[in-house]
């Protein structure tokens, strides 16, 4: 098959050639409500001439601010078939955010979905470009409702046949589809410019990497503001996949056993968590139902190799998982709708060790690894060419390589045109024919790359030694006990971590021990638990260097959150705003 030339050539394929009944999905209060592929069609088509109608002209921006629903894809296809370029916005941005991306793109529409999103926008809306505001949900003066903008676009096309030909004539595999905002965590906001070329080159690697079944359905829970799930989102409409869309994360858990769907993509966090319920709920038995859980736990790990040469664990190991699969393996298929055949990790560092126990349940986690400058995948691993602890090998038509100083380089068709408005930074990452990606990797003799830290996050000690914080977050988090750790020692004389406790595990364990539970703070200032972590903190760093290993540490009672403003909307730490909120504590450290 080969690659589209512009997005909306490939929507239109796969309506014309793989049209299903139940395309894009959605949670109403009576149940799932689908949306077909002929349905869909006619939206887009509508939406696009209703925002010719409203003035939109080719290389236009439109700033799109909305959960995941279908009325986002729906908008996103209906701008590109008209020829603007779609700006997405997390909606989870303060308004002091979405001041500065209106104004750096310059657009001069906004499609929202909530009353509280045209408030966000119209606050800041006097010191922007903006002139029309649509909505989806949303019904204000001075906002045109999505309704209305589809009637004047059906209206708009019965006076002008050919409209949305015309403008599909003049799109070219070259022109700017989109401009996504980068998370910020070390600066402004940047906005990379991708073009059709740009992601259908990145669509068209993953459906030849990945076995996908005309059939299937997929569940959209990650934001579609994100890189990597939106240009997923293409390759579900490319494979003819019906996409059920969950607007909040609190609704995943109900949505997966609702729709039962076959793939997914996801962050890290979630299958952590889920990993880390299972052995919580190992360590809470006693006796021996204790010992037969960690049995069960040991033969899931086992079952692992298993299922990565490709087959189930046979002999004496079938014997074992066959008590894991009644007691743990079934159950969580089970709780993540019991047909899902494999997953995609994405966003951050997949933990080994949690990488092992979903395969050892016989569900495949393909982690992969990308940047929202390369659209986004650039190596993953995939059916066939797994080694858990990489990222996978480079995907079809893309090159890596190793710079002297370990910098992770790249080239190919997905590699963006540039920061919008940006020409230095620019020029800083785009040199000499590569893209300069800031991260930190090495190859394997397989080939296979695995990210070592992040170039602009490299702490130096005070005696000179370069250490890169990921590597210890990662050891330390593997500790039940422990939630979630950011490493720090610029310019100090030895590594520090700040810890956020995992308190289910704790408490229980303080219970087991006959210690008060119920003050949390006065909990983690007893002796017994810091001597706890600190036997933790020893042996999950065992295989550290010794300058790397964390010589102290701190609890942090406040887990990183987009709304206290320390995590990035795609989940990453903003390292730097930890560490200045938290000063009180670092110095502590090191007193």
């Amino acid at each position: 098959m080969p690659p589209r030339s512009n997005l909306p050539a490939l929507f239109l394929s796969a309506v014309r050639e793989k049209g299903r009944p139940d395309l894009f999905g959605t949670r109403r209060s009576g149940g799932w409500e689908w949306i077909s592929s002929a349905d869909a069609l006619n939206q887009v088509r509508e939406i696009a001439a209703g925002l010719m109608a409203l003035g939109l002209q080719p290389g236009d921006r439109v700033v799109l601010v909305s959960e995941n629903r279908p009325e986002w894809i729906l908008s996103d296809l209906g701008i590109q078939f008209a020829g603007g370029i779609t700006v997405p916005v997390y909606p989870t941005l303060p308004a002091e955010q979405v001041r500065y991306l209106l104004r750096d793109c310059g657009a001069r529409l906004a499609i929202v979905s909530t009353a509280d999103q045209a408030a966000k926008v119209n606050s800041v809306r006097r010191e922007t470009a903006i002139e029309q505001v649509v909505g989806m949900d949303a019904e204000s003066d001075g906002l045109t409702h999505f309704s209305v903008l589809r009637e004047r676009g059906a209206a708009h096309l019965a006076a002008h046949p050919g409209l949305i030909e015309e403008r599909l004539a003049g799109l070219n595999p070259g022109n700017l589809a989109t401009i996504i905002y980068t998370s910020g965590t070390t600066g402004i906001p940047k906005g990379v410019m991708l073009t059709h070329a740009n992601i259908a080159s990145n669509v068209d690697a993953s459906i030849h990497t990945f076995r996908f079944e005309q059939g299937d359905v997929a569940l959209s829970f990650l934001p579609l503001s994100h890189v990597l799930e939106r240009m997923v989102q293409y390759a579900f409409l490319e494979m003819g996949i019906g996409i059920a869309y969950v607007r909040s994360l609190e609704r995943v858990a109900d949505s997966l056993t609702e729709v039962r769907p076959n793939v997914f993509v996801t962050v890290p966090r979630l299958l952590e968590r889920v990993a880390q319920k299972v052995a919580e709920g190992v360590e809470q038995q006693t006796g021996v139902k204790k010992l037969i859980g960690g049995r069960a736990l040991a033969a899931v790990d086992a079952a692992a190799d298993a299922f990565l040469a490709g087959h189930r664990p046979r002999g004496l190991a079938a014997v074992s998982f066959a008590l894991a699969e009644r007691l743990i393996a079934g159950k969580v298929r089970e709780k993540l709708g019991g047909r899902v055949r494999f997953l995609i990790s994405g966003g951050a560092a997949l933990s080994p060790s949690v990488a092992r126990f979903f395969w050892g349940l016989g569900i495949p986690v393909y982690e992969g690894y990308g940047l929202t400058e390369t659209s986004p995948v650039l190596a993953v691993n995939c059916p066939g060419s797994v080694r858990i602890g990489t990222v996978g090998k480079p995907i079809p038509g893309v090159e890596i390589r190793i710079a002297a100083d370990g910098e992770i380089l790249s080239r190919g068709p997905n590699t963006m045109q540039g920061y919008f408005n940006k020409e230095s930074e620019t020029e800083e990452v785009l040199r000499g024919g590569w893209f300069h990606t800031g991260d930190l990797g090495a190859f394997d003799r397989d080939g296979f790359l695995k990210i070592t830290g992040r170039k602009k996050e490299i702490m130096v000690l005070s005696t000179g030694k370069n250490i890169a914080p990921r590597a210890i977050e990662e050891a330390l988090e593997r500790s039940p006990y422990i939630a979630q750790v950011i490493a720090v020692g610029d310019e100090r004389p030895s590594v520090g971590a700040l810890i956020v406790p995992n308190f289910d595990a704790v408490e229980a364990w303080a219970k087991e021990k006959n210690l008060p539970a119920d003050d949390r703070a006065a909990l983690l200032a007893r002796p017994e638990v810091r001597q706890l972590f600190q036997q933790e903190i020893n042996r999950h760093q065992a295989n550290l260097a010794i300058f790397e290993k964390a010589r102290q540490f701190e609890f942090l009672h406040e887990e990183p959150s987009e709304e206290n403003g320390l995590l990035t909307p795609t989940k990453k730490v903003r390292r730097r705003a930890v560490i200045e909120r938290f000063r009180h504590l670092v110095e502590r450290m090191y007193q």
